[in-house]
């Protein structure tokens, strides 16, 4: 399953953020997206899961346009990690996590590999609201992989996150493409970046983008373009 981008254009207010991106997201493929604050990492996400309309160009889905699918068949390919909390949910982490599977209806598949994974089992019981915030983001993964998409969309995801899950997190990244899926993540810690992505995209905010390999774009004279001045100091080159 194939996600397309053609001569896309986003925009905020008279500001042009990207300006005619061409990208094709490929089976078995981890994007990498980098990029200051405000750079439109979170806005290219919500257009290519189709929450958002681009100011110009198109996004298909294996040569449908993506606008044109309706919103439960883009749920059944297509999920997103946004980075904002589930604030409102009173449920408990179980039933967080089973609403992963809204999209396909019928009841929940099992849920206990997936509370496993991500050390919830002894959680599932416990409302969505008195956990940290690491904890609550583990269920947002957790729900995520329930929902079981063809195409991952994954804002920040190493938000709130401990080393060990942030390891974990990036690990599952990598399988999921291992068995064909396609995951796009928005990062800020280019060391995570090089061991983990196949492509990176670099979004300077301005309309201005680079796409290439991490061996390509990952680079001090690069990541000072990106970030500004001393932030070379992020990027530990491998010899």
């Amino acid at each position: 399953m194939s996600l397309t981008i053609q001569q896309l254009s986003l925009s905020t207010g008279a500001r042009t953020l990207v300006d005619s991106l061409d990208l094709a997201l490929e089976p078995g493929e981890v994007l990498g997206i980098l990029g200051a604050n405000g750079a439109g990492k979170s806005t290219l996400l919500t257009v290519l899961a189709g929450l958002a309309v681009p100011a110009q160009g198109r996004v298909t889905l294996d040569g449908q346009p993506l606008d044109a699918l309706p919103p439960l068949t883009r749920a059944q390919h297509i999920g997103l990690l946004p980075q904002g909390d589930e604030g409102g949910f009173f449920g408990n982490v179980a039933d967080f996590v089973a609403l992963g599977h809204f999209p396909f209806g019928g009841p929940a598949p099992d849920l206990a590999p997936h509370l496993a994974t991500w050390e919830l089992a002894d959680l599932a019981g416990r409302p969505l609201a008195t956990l940290s915030g690491g904890e609550r983001q583990r269920a947002r993964l957790a729900q995520l992989a329930v929902q079981a998409p063809r195409i991952a969309l994954l804002d920040e995801p190493l938000t709130h996150l401990d080393p060990a899950h942030q390891a974990r997190l990036l690990a599952w990244a990598r399988a999921e493409a291992d068995v064909g899926h396609s995951v796009v993540l928005t990062l800020h810690d280019p060391n995570w970046a090089a061991c983990h992505c196949d492509r990176l995209l670099f979004l300077y905010g301005d309309g201005r983008w680079q796409l290439g390999t991490p061996a390509e774009l990952l680079t001090p004279s690069s990541l000072e373009a990106l970030y500004g001045p001393g932030t070379a100091a992020l990027w530990q080159q491998k010899a």
